[in-house]
């Protein structure tokens, strides 16, 4: 089985700066796997290893975070049999459907029975970037996927946990499934698999799509910080329990 994980490079939010007109920055930022997208490569790992198939991660991005070699290697680390990238001269993150976009157009170039992605990335947390890509493609979707079965190289038996119910679906292949964050736990590659992985091929795709942006970032702000309200009722009896009661009603509680 020919295996596709999508994985997005994405500034460490530990690392992101609020200024004091409650602008984000980004400068000094290091880069790294998207959170949500861990579990995307770790199930395609899992897959490839139970089908005796192939693993390739995809990225598309910035040039400026898909060169880090760094990077590369802590992608490949993690059960890819190959890296392949589509990046862009400019600093900005692509929207989802731009995301959707170029991950249709590196598929055009490529093999592949399934295409996994993570629920959403760790920056903007979309959640439609699958979605979007497997319309494209007129592909099947599924999306929050929490448990995947094979039943035969071209169908899989996958279950979709919904708010009180967990769906359990026949999907035939070629497809796209979302991956939730419940499916598994990511492992930690080992010494062996990041020594290795520097020795695996990284291909730089040229496609042929429209990459126009369909929306436009104005401004990304901060929360406005607030100071947490405190109320001290002093005393343990029934007048301080009544004094709690009509304060809280007072505040609509």
């Amino acid at each position: 089985m020919k295996i596709i994980a999508c994985c997005k490079v994405v500034p460490n939010e530990e690392e992101i700066n609020v200024l004091p007109t409650r602008e984000l920055s980004m400068t000094g930022a290091s880069s790294k796997i998207s959170q949500y997208d861990l579990n995307a490569l770790e199930t395609g790992k899992q897959l490839a290893a139970e089908t005796n198939g192939t693993m390739t991660a995809l990225s598309v991005g910035p040039a400026s975070a898909l060169t880090n070699s760094k990077i590369r290697k802590d992608i490949l680390s993690r059960g890819a049999n190959e890296l392949s990238l589509v990046q862009n001269d400019s600093d900005e993150c692509f929207d989802s459907l731009q995301t959707a976009k170029a991950i249709a157009g590196a598929l055009k170039v490529m093999e592949y029975d399934v295409i996994l992605c993570g629920a959403g990335s760790s920056d903007l947390y979309a959640q439609i970037v699958g979605i979007q890509a497997g319309t494209l493609l007129d592909i099947p979707v599924i999306n929050n996927v929490t448990n995947i079965k094979v039943l035969s190289e071209t169908i899989l038996e996958v279950e979709r946990t919904l708010e009180d119910e967990v769906e359990v679906l026949e999907i035939s292949l070629p497809a796209v499934l979302s991956v939730s964050s419940e499916i598994n736990v990511p492992s930690v590659p080992s010494m062996r698999d990041i020594m290795k992985a520097g020795k695996k091929p990284v291909n730089e795709l040229t496609i042929e799509a429209e990459m126009s942006a369909s929306t436009q970032t104005l401004e990304q702000l901060a929360p406005a910080q607030q100071e947490r309200r405190q109320e001290v009722i002093e005393g343990d009896g029934e007048e301080a329990v009544d004094a709690l009661v009509q304060f809280l009603k007072k505040e609509g509680f």
